[in-house]
């Protein structure tokens, strides 16, 4: 065991040895050792010049060492006591030369280590190497810890005996923690690189087969004529909710896309009332499941509002489906329209469900953030639904807000906007039929999903454009290297290759060109711009706003 080691530093009871030096020290007026006296001594002895030269050097030397700040270098003699202390030391350990030279240098260990036999083993080990490096904590005089680099080397005179040791440590804190948080860092990063991966993918694979159900809708609306009369407003109904799913796997998917605050409104004049109604009559099958009395008293008069009324929909639908979700059966739903006295549009909704305690109401419009856990397991959700409320609520610079007086009261739920000027116009969010008639064109449809190929083609032909199809990147090529394409209509994921290598060898020739994918991020949108890609349309694709984008590129 070392002198001192067990938390006790003890004093040499005698003079102490000078590694570096090769000298005993003798001690000064103060008490502590005086290695430069004999050092003197044996120079004087030296001749003229020579002396001067090595005792400038030395003295040199020893200011040097004393200066540096950065690192704590510091002797010991053989049992481990410190015989020397510099300023750099005192600054990181916190003790001065008084109150250290003398004691066991077991001092700058942890409990843990002293009780280990770390000090003991490190100067073994020394002895054995001739130097070692350690990492580690190391304790000051205050207590407190830092993460050590040190290097400690043994010291010995012409006959090999060890004389003592040298000691530098250097305070690696920031540096350690500075690694730690770029380890962090880069670990957050790819986290985040393939969380959003995998987003990017789930999200192609649920747009998918939206294509395909859509493009049908919208062949059955083009075909009205041919229907039953009860059957036509079932395909709007499938239209609608179609584009509302696709909105919501958007929002719900993306979500490095909403955190950014990347996401684009598609301004018009909606009619709040009917978009509210559209929402009621999405949430229909939920009301009549459970038994609800639903009232509505729409007092609005000023109810136009400057919106994208799809993500609108989206938001009241969000809040109408939680009151449905959260009321019990046989329970009760109102919902209000007013104008204020300056022609705002206040969105009302009060239900009798569960309510919401008090001090969980500040919390409710953060993402992944519910009522409670019990709530959690008894409703389901992931609590993004009112975080992208609120988030498409403030992008429409509209305010949204909760009120409960507790469990068991029900809650209310309101919105508040500006309204639009009547001669803005009024829309719905209904598809809007093409005007004109179309420009023929001959297409070429690269899809390797079988049913979206059919739908899409069925329809383009219905439009009375000429389509040429291929469901992997060698069928494409060949199609157009053996005839005249105007168009090219191509997915980004095929089974032999990409749509970019498509679009690298259709544009050897004079042709537009569309990308039609369910990878919609920014990076995807950057990426088909840069491979050639005139437009980037996400699935589901609206046919007429398809129809729309043939005319643009045709033009």
């Amino acid at each position: 065991m070392l002198p001192g080691q067990a938390g006790t530093c003890r004093r040499l009871p005698k003079p102490i040895f000078f590694p570096e030096l090769g000298v005993v020290g003798e001690p000064n007026k103060s008490g502590a050792p005086n290695p430069m006296g004999k050092l003197r001594s044996q120079l004087m002895r030296d001749n003229g010049s020579t002396a001067s030269a090595l005792h400038q050097t030395a003295e040199q030397f020893h200011i040097l060492v004393d200066s540096v700040e950065e690192y704590a270098i510091y002797m010991l003699d053989p049992n481990g006591n410190v015989v020397t202390w510099n300023t750099g030391a005192q600054k990181i350990k916190g003790y001065t030369v008084e109150e250290i030279v003398g004691k066991n240098f077991a001092c700058f260990y942890t409990a843990e280590d002293v009780a280990a036999g770390k000090p003991e083993a490190n100067l073994r080990e020394a002895a054995r190497y001739g130097h070692i490096r350690d990492h580690g904590l190391r304790v000051r005089k205050d207590g407190s810890t830092f993460e050590a680099e040190v290097v400690l080397t043994v010291l010995r005179d012409d006959e090999g005996n060890i004389r003592g040791y040298s000691k530098v440590t250097r305070d690696i804190t920031d540096q350690i923690r500075s690694r730690e948080f770029e380890a962090e860092k880069i670990a957050a990063e790819k986290a985040s690189k393939a969380k959003d991966d995998f987003l990017a993918a789930l999200s192609h694979e649920l747009r998918m087969p939206l294509t395909p159900a859509l493009a049908a809708a919208t062949y059955l609306e083009e075909n009205a004529p041919k229907l039953p009369p009860e059957f036509v407003e079932d395909v709007r109904i499938i239209m609608r909710n179609v584009k509302l799913q696709a909105r919501l796997i958007d929002d719900l998917l993306d979500l490095t896309r909403i955190t950014r605050g990347k996401l684009r409104l598609d301004l018009e004049s909606c009619d709040a009332h009917t978009i509210i109604r559209n929402a009621i009559e999405t949430a229909g099958s939920a009301i009549a499941a459970r038994k609800l009395n639903l009232l509505t008293k729409f007092n609005a008069k000023e109810h136009l509002i400057l919106a994208d009324c799809i993500r609108l929909q989206q938001v009241f639908w969000n809040l109408i489906n939680n009151a449905v979700k959260f009321t019990p059966p046989g329970g009760q739903i109102v919902i209000r329209t007013v104008n204020d006295d300056r022609g705002r549009f206040h969105f009302e909704i009060t239900d009798t469900g569960i309510g919401i305690e008090r001090e969980r109401l500040a919390s409710l419009f953060t993402p992944f953030e519910q009522a409670d856990a019990s709530v959690a397991r008894q409703f389901g959700g992931l609590g993004l639904g009112l975080a992208i409320s609120k988030h498409l609520i403030d992008l429409h610079h509209g305010t949204i807000e909760a009120e409960s007086r507790g469990r068991s009261f029900g809650a209310t739920f309101k919105v508040t906007l500006d309204t639009a000027r009547e001669e803005i116009g009024k829309t719905d969010l209904d598809s809007r039929a093409p005007t004109g008639p179309p420009k023929r064109l001959r297409i070429l449809l690269v899809e390797d999903h079988r049913e979206t190929r059919h739908t899409l083609s069925r329809l383009l032909s219905h439009f009375g454009h000429e389509v040429l199809t291929a469901d992997n990147k060698q069928s494409a090529l060949e199609i157009l290297g053996s005839g005249k394409v105007n168009v090219l209509l191509c997915d980004i994921g095929l089974p032999d290759g990409s749509g970019y290598e498509v679009i690298s060898q259709a544009k050897r020739k004079p042709i537009k060109a569309v990308a039609i994918t369910g990878f919609g991020t920014e990076e995807d949108l950057r990426r088909s711009k840069e491979a050639g890609f005139d437009l980037h349309l996400v699935k589901p694709v609206d046919l007429h706003e398809l129809h729309t984008v043939l005319d643009e590129v045709a033009a």
